[in-house]
């Protein structure tokens, strides 16, 4: 963490974000559910949407809390597709009925929601064909290598 003197990973959570705020520095915190729902961060960031409630942080977290409270103010970024589609029709030629090299997105702001729902579909299709596995120490086997292969 730049001129930080704490190496490894003797940082908490709390300590990277008060590192963070200290140097001036805004983290986001996203979430994404599995159907691919964003979380209230996130679509202040993407749309410009107030969250419906705060979020709430316990007493042990104060960091975590300010960092939040950085994160909803003015000088944060936030809506920047709706300032996408603004500024790309303001800037289109007047012939050009589509965003991009898609015949099916006709603003920036389509586009993204389509190419964000692929990656969603793609993450959760990879986490359906490679379950995560416990770590198991390999079994004693009687036999040999042939009979284990056959």
């Amino acid at each position: 963490m730049g001129h930080s003197t704490v190496t490894g990973n003797t940082m908490t959570r709390e300590d990277v974000l008060h590192t963070l705020s200290t140097n001036a520095k805004l983290l986001q915190i996203w979430a994404i559910c599995p159907y691919g729902g964003m979380g209230p961060m996130l679509r202040r960031f993407l749309f410009g949407d107030d969250p419906i409630r705060p979020l709430s942080f316990t007493p042990n977290k104060p960091h975590a809390a300010r960092m939040y409270l950085e994160s909803l103010q003015s000088s944060a970024p936030h809506g920047i597709l709706p300032l996408a589609n603004a500024s790309w029709s303001s800037s289109k030629p007047a012939h050009q009925k589509f965003y991009g090299h898609s015949y099916t997105a006709p603003t920036p702001r389509i586009h993204f929601l389509q190419q964000f729902g692929l990656a969603c579909t793609k993450a959760f299709a990879i986490h359906l064909r490679r379950p995560t596995r416990t770590q198991q120490a390999p079994q004693a086997s009687s036999g040999t290598a042939r009979d284990r292969i056959v």
